[in-house]
């Protein structure tokens, strides 16, 4: 092989290797953009999940999230590492919920009402913060809490009988009428009738001995509602025979909307049987109660 044959051949040669070379670089290159964007990706979700311990649960600092949603000890792991953790928070709907793995429920000192369930989600009573209701049983627990207070008021004011009767509102139109003259004649002219629609869904009535010694009865549901402090206020004076109330369903709400709906997210439905639309509906009900001494 003459000279000139030898240099084309280690020419070729550099070439190749230069080429393979700028390939590698590329290549690396090209993983590292890769493996920089999965960390990036992994950091920008692992922020919407804050890692809680068992430490930082017990401390006196912790703020509990009002919603707990019981995991399977496996769930999330991807970005809870931490051996310690109980689980981690995150936020629906502006709304933290606590995704507490099953395993630690029976060292967390938090009753939760009915039953304990993987999977579930419980929402806070109101009344004792370390007791949690399912969601599915939440709206029937308050109301069924609401008719035990109310008979309690009756009994504890030493009333003859008292009823509660739940009304719905079922439907709402405007109403105009207008008057116009033609001619020195008034003519009543009649626009869309304004009208509550309402519809009754149950109605309860209790008799009592009666007493004329009225107590000053304990009160949750309704401790801020003026119908009912008024109620007791003259009772207690003894200046009231009678008396029918109608309580503002919303005065007494089991939950927000907000909340409704970050448990509408969780559960991941919508509709007619969403958490939204029992909260809306309970906050349009009126409670119609009587009572009688």
């Amino acid at each position: 092989m003459d000279k000139n044959q030898e240099k084309t051949k280690q020419a070729f040669a550099n070439a190749w290797k230069k080429a393979a070379d700028l390939g590698k670089k590329a290549a690396e290159e090209t993983k590292k953009i890769v493996d920089q964007t999965k960390e990036n990706i992994h950091e920008q979700k692992a922020k919407k999940y804050a890692v809680v311990t068992e430490k930082a649960f017990r401390s006196n600092e912790f703020l509990q999230p009002s919603v707990i949603r019981i995991e399977d000890d496996s769930a999330n792991r991807e970005f809870v590492e931490d051996a310690d953790a109980i689980g981690w928070i995150e936020v629906h709907k502006d709304v933290q919920v606590l995704h507490m793995y099953f395993s630690f429920v029976k060292d967390c000192k938090l009753v939760f009402i009915p039953m304990l369930q993987r999977g579930e989600i419980y929402c806070q009573d109101p009344f004792d913060p370390s007791h949690f209701t399912n969601v599915n049983q939440v709206f029937k627990k308050s109301a069924d809490e609401k008719l035990a207070e109310l008979n309690n008021i009756a009994y504890r004011l030493g009333a003859k009988s008292c009823s509660v009767e739940i009304i719905e509102a079922e439907s709402e139109s405007k109403t105009s009428r207008y008057q116009a003259t033609v001619k020195g004649d008034s003519v009543l002219s009649a626009g869309t009738n304004q009208s509550n629609a309402k519809k009754q869904s149950g109605k309860t009535i209790t008799y009592f001995e009666g007493h004329d010694d009225p107590q000053k009865p304990d009160l949750k549901w309704f401790a801020y509602d003026e119908n009912i402090k008024g109620l007791i206020e003259m009772r207690c004076n003894k200046a009231i025979k009678s008396k029918v109330l109608e309580l503002n369903g919303a005065s007494s709400a089991t939950m927000s909307k907000t909340m409704a709906c970050a448990i509408d997210e969780l559960l991941k439905i919508s509709g007619n049987i969403s958490m939204e639309k029992k909260a809306i509906e309970e906050h349009s009900h009126k409670l119609l109660f009587e009572i009688e001494f």
